[in-house]
């Protein structure tokens, strides 16, 4: 007949174990929803960051402006004047001629001042023609000159914005996925301590439920 003996320091340890382990049950699943939460948020942040082109709408800056020298016109003021001048001395040298109205020699006068009136008149608005040409040419000048000046500042002061939104956004990003891993690891931490105090109160239950050993055998 085989003789069994109880042992009852097993029972008690298997009972001690696995009610030590189910009294942290609250405590390890506490945390593990605390991490899951905090995973979740992480990962909905990681996920909603913002990895659009910020450079997608740049265009060229110096594209349609504005031609500063289309509007420059020839210079009708020189003719105008030349020939305003001409009429004026021809008048002029006639009324003072009229009275010598007969005479080779006056009349060859009168031709020979109003050659030299004619070429007078001819410097005189060939030289206001130059300076009011490049007056206007200078005008023009600075006018594109400034429009590039500002097409250009404008140019450096977005790409100034737009390379600091991108370095912002690649710190934020660095924070955000640190953050994430950082509640990644929690949250498997958690999940594996609750399975081992899972796993550590069924071991109890197990060690409390199968107290018998059997230790000899007797006929």
């Amino acid at each position: 007949m085989e003789k069994i003996n109880h042992s009852p320091l097993k029972l008690l340890g298997g009972a001690i174990k696995a009610y030590g382990a189910y009294s942290q049950k609250g405590k390890y699943q506490a945390e593990e929803k605390r991490a899951q939460e905090e995973y979740d948020q992480m990962r909905e942040q990681y996920m909603g960051l913002d990895t659009s082109n910020i450079y997608g709408d740049v265009s060229n800056p110096y594209a349609n402006m504005e031609n500063t020298m289309e509007d420059l016109t020839v210079n009708q003021q020189q003719a105008q004047f030349q020939k305003q001048m001409f009429q004026q001395q021809q008048s002029n040298v006639l009324q003072g001629m009229r009275g010598a109205a007969g005479g080779s020699g006056a009349a060859g006068l009168a031709q020979a001042m109003m050659n030299q009136g004619q070429q007078a008149s001819q410097q005189a608005s060939a030289s206001i023609g130059q300076q009011e040409s490049a007056n206007q040419m200078a005008k023009s000048q600075m006018a594109g000159q400034l429009q590039q000046q500002d097409r250009s500042g404008e140019w450096q002061a977005s790409m100034t914005r737009r390379a600091g939104e991108e370095k912002s956004r690649a710190q934020e990003k660095d924070k955000v996925s640190t953050l994430f891993t950082m509640s990644t690891n929690r949250l498997a931490s958690a999940k594996h301590a609750e399975q081992m105090r899972e796993a550590e109160m069924w071991g109890g239950i197990s060690q409390a439920l199968n107290p018998l050993d059997a230790i000899g055998m007797a006929g």
